[in-house]
């Protein structure tokens, strides 16, 4: 992702990103046909209009090499313009924290940096104490875990990649009800960031190891909040609605929720259980290729935003996966609530996540109105 905040990556990660972007990785003809478009009340909705002969060169894009090379979106990475990154300042923070409106120095009362999983800029939050008296533990899968249960949720979530600044990365995704039945939510920074629109977007669904049971599905439109497009991304501001949303085009004639099914989608929804799930890539046990998930009661951040949080600790790569409510693993069937956003350095045991209410709906609807042909 093309933060100026992050620290370079080594070894063979690091040189085969850095042979993609040196051997013009970017197809001709990916670049979206329209951005920035705007609504009937004049905030900046779409972001990207992908006709059909982009859609397919994304599709040709993703190769198994570069699937291969796509990074979590938390990984460190070289700048896009192959200009030497900031050296990182601890193992855990990626750059300097960017001076607070408030006069601090981006951290909060006991030091910590706030970074979506995604990025590498440390949102100007409040110096106010964060609480861990109204969470409750009792039941909890607090680290994220192979989903071993029933296989009627894996067709549901996918991997979710796409190319920014020339370099490929990977967040999570998951296929939602929708009139146009080709509606999938993710996180905002996964389709845009520090003015970068993602591009060669594709969803993998179910994605398992190597196998891709579903196929591979590319973006015809993306969407996201005018807050996280508009917003300094480091602010409560843009956190607090970094949410995102992807039309899909047809396979074969057939559209994504024929295919793969489709989870409910809430708004506005209350402090109760969660199964979240995600692909991470970075942290304990990820591998990118593996549905994990966490499950455990949500509790509000008192940090500065007004996300909410569960005890999850899910690395990189979990960006944009799905917090299900009322799930039933028998089923496959439960209702996306909120999407995996950021974490506290020092405490990556617990995920946040923005609470989906008016301004996300608006988004969402513009989405699922999209005729799909």
């Amino acid at each position: 992702m093309p933060a100026n905040h992050r620290r370079r990556t080594s070894g063979l990660a690091a040189a085969a990103l850095a042979a993609l972007a040196t051997a013009g990785a970017a197809p001709a003809g990916a670049a979206p046909a329209a951005t920035g478009s705007a609504s009937a009340a004049g905030a900046a909705h779409l972001l990207a209009e992908v006709g059909a002969a982009a859609q397919e060169s994304a599709l040709e894009y993703w190769t198994p090499e570069r699937l291969a090379a796509a990074r979590p979106a938390s990984a460190d990475a070289p700048a896009p313009d192959g200009g030497p990154a900031p050296d990182a300042g601890t193992a855990t923070t990626t750059g300097a924290s960017a001076p607070s409106t408030d006069g601090t120095d981006g951290t909060d009362e006991e030091g910590t940096q706030v970074r979506t999983l995604a990025g590498g800029d440390a949102p100007l939050l409040t110096r106010r104490q964060r609480s861990t008296a109204a969470v409750v533990t009792g039941g909890a899968v607090t680290v994220a875990t192979p989903w071993t249960g029933d296989p009627a949720i894996t067709s549901k979530v996918g991997r979710l990649f796409f190319t920014q600044g020339g370099l490929p990365y990977e967040c999570s995704a998951s296929s939602v009800e929708a009139g146009n039945e080709s509606v999938v939510v993710t996180a905002g920074h996964c389709l845009s960031e520090a003015g970068h629109t993602s591009t060669n977007v594709i969803f993998v669904p179910g994605l398992a190891g190597s196998e891709q049971p579903y196929g591979r599905w590319s973006a015809t439109r993306t969407f996201t909040t005018p807050q996280w497009l508009q917003e300094d991304q480091r602010t409560p501001a843009a956190l607090n609605h970094d949410v995102g949303f992807v039309v899909l085009g047809r396979q074969d004639g057939t559209t994504l929720a024929d295919r793969v099914g489709a989870l409910d989608l809430a708004f506005d929804a209350p402090l109760d259980r969660v199964t979240v799930f995600g692909y991470p890539a970075a942290g304990r046990g990820g591998d990118g290729s593996t549905l994990q998930h966490c499950t455990g009661w949500r509790f509000p951040d008192t940090g500065g935003t007004t996300d909410q949080g569960t005890l999850c600790d899910m690395g990189g790569g979990s960006s944009g996966g799905p917090w299900l409510s009322g799930f039933d693993p028998a089923a496959g069937t439960g209702t996306v609530t909120s999407v995996v956003s950021f974490s506290y350095s020092s405490a990556p045991e617990r995920l946040y996540g923005p609470r989906l209410g008016a301004v996300e709906r608006e988004v969402y609807e513009q989405a699922a109105a999209v005729v799909v042909p």
